[in-house]
Order: structure tokens, then sequence, then C-alpha cells
């Protein structure tokens, strides 16, 4: 008995244990073979990715991004999986006879085509399930026929050293992306300019992403305070606290020639000053990274 068929068998008693599609009359199964098993990857410091093409289905995907939960997707070249239920199952390899599998996720799925997107522990999960053997499935109602099952398989025959190399990428990404970075507020105390420790890690990593992004032209440093005191007052304070940023990520290293610094004192709030938490927000230095127009 060969491999696919031993995965057909041990799939359909899944199906009648563990969900509907146990009344199906038929299944069709995706996955590559020994011969044309592959995973591919690719990345750099901002994303991780690692595919798994299925013959005659579509791809699968990996996807780790800078600061981001690692999510698979299953990305369909037609429509063969309909609307309703998905199932995200760990299969034992056909060598450890008796091992029950493992229902990883149920989720609804609109059909027409689109991806199968999981996230999270559930795609961690499918690594896991991978890295020890056996064989995550994705399963569903067919598209044209909702009597019959569509599995799509991802095999695990040379997934070793692609696995290893995915998370050396993995090892490497920032610890945040540029949209978690692009906007950055930080908050003084009333009559405050000392930059907490809070405020230095959080410019440390926008430091380092400025470092590692050479698309980011600019940094916006507005200094503002909130509507207590003289305006000549809240004016220079702005000054002091937009002085004090620049600065500290001129000495991490920031290029000055990146920096544009301005002051504005009380004027443009963010929001209202009539109450103790607006004047709290008030009282900010904002740093706005923006991209270079040949980005």
């Amino acid at each position: 008995m060969g491999i696919t068929q031993q995965l057909l068998i041990r799939t359909v008693f899944l199906l009648s244990a563990c969900t509907p599609f146990g009344q199906a009359s038929a299944m069709t199964h995706y996955q590559s073979g020994i011969t044309d098993s592959e995973w591919l990857l690719s990345g750099d410091i901002f994303s991780c990715s690692l595919t798994h093409p299925v013959p005659h289905y579509g791809e699968g995907h990996f996807i780790k991004e800078a600061g981001e939960p690692m999510k698979f997707i299953l990305q369909p070249r037609n429509e063969k999986i309909g609307p309703g239920q998905v199932y995200i199952i760990s299969q034992a390899p056909s060598w450890s006879p008796g091992v029950k599998p493992e229902t990883l996720d149920i989720l609804a799925y609109p059909g027409y085509g689109l991806t199968v997107e999981v996230g999270g522990q559930v795609a961690e999960r499918m690594l896991t399930s991978l890295d020890r053997g056996r064989h995550p499935v994705v399963a569903g109602r067919a598209w044209e026929n909702e009597r019959e099952t569509v599995e799509v398989g991802l095999s695990n025959i040379n997934f070793a050293p692609a696995y290893n190399e995915f998370r050396r990428c993995l090892s490497s990404l920032l610890p945040v992306n540029y949209d978690q970075i692009a906007r950055t507020a930080a908050l003084f105390p009333i009559n405050g300019i000392n930059l907490t420790e809070r405020i230095k890690a959080r410019l440390d990593l926008v430091a380092l992403y400025v470092s590692s992004d050479p698309s980011v032209g600019y940094i916006y440093i507005d200094g503002h305070t909130d509507f207590q005191g003289s305006r000549r007052d809240n004016r220079e304070l702005s000054k002091i606290r937009a002085e004090k940023v620049t600065a500290y990520l001129l000495d991490q290293g920031v290029p000055v020639d990146k920096i544009v610094s301005r002051y504005h004192g009380e004027r443009y709030p963010s929001t209202t000053n009539n109450t103790k938490q607006g004047r709290e927000r008030n009282r900010r230095v904002t740093i706005r990274l923006e991209k270079s127009d040949d980005s």
C-alpha cells in the first residue's frame, strides 16, 4: 500500500470521526510526492517565507513578518474548496499506525477561491507538526459537490533542511516593522524634559529600524506641551523636549541629515487640555518616520 493511499485511508477515518464530512461520498487529495516535494525559502530582515507547492492545487506559505505573529496561508489556483467549515488537522506519518490525528483548528471558509489563513499558535503548531514528521492537512467540502471532501496535505519530505534555514531567517528579523515604528509619541510629566527608560527603549527601536531600512528618508521630531504656563515658556519647553529626543537618536547613530526637529509649544494639541488625561497626552514629543519618494 502506497503512502498516498495510506493517507487517504487515515483521512477517511478522521473525517468520519471528527467532522461532518463523514457522509461524503468521495474525496480528492492533493499532496506532493516523494520526488516532487519542495520547500522554498525567501527572506530578509523584514520578512521570512517558507513556501510549499502543492501539485494541482496551489501553494502553502508560512510567513513571519518583523514584529508580527507567524501565519500560514493556503493559496489555491482556482475554486476547489467550497463554502463551509475548514479543518486544520495534524496527521501521524504512515510509519506510526494507531496514532490519532489532531484537530488544530476549525474555521469558517467562504469559498470563492479565497485563501485559507491561520495565524499565531495554530501556524506554529503546524510547523512543529511538520518538524516531528507529521502531515498538516486542510480539509473542506468540495466546491462543485458538497458530498465530496477536498483534502490538501503538506508533505514533510525535504522539510527539515528548509526549516533550519527558515529558523535562521527568523532569528535575524527586526523586532518591529515599519507600521509599528512609523509613529511614536514620547510622553513627559509636568515640566519634565528627561527621557525615561521606556522612552529610550522605544527610541532604540526607532534607531535600529532606521539603520536597517534605507527607504526611510526623514524622521520628523515635534515637541509639544499642554496649555499650562505661558506660551513663551511652553515653546521653550517643547524645544528642549524635541532636542532631547534628537540628541538621543543622534547618539544611537541616526544620520543628522535625516532628522527634521521642530517645536510648537501648546499649539496642535492631540486631544483636549480640559482633563488631566488629555494634558498628559499633550505633553509629548512625536517621532514620525517618512519614506523617501524613490523607495
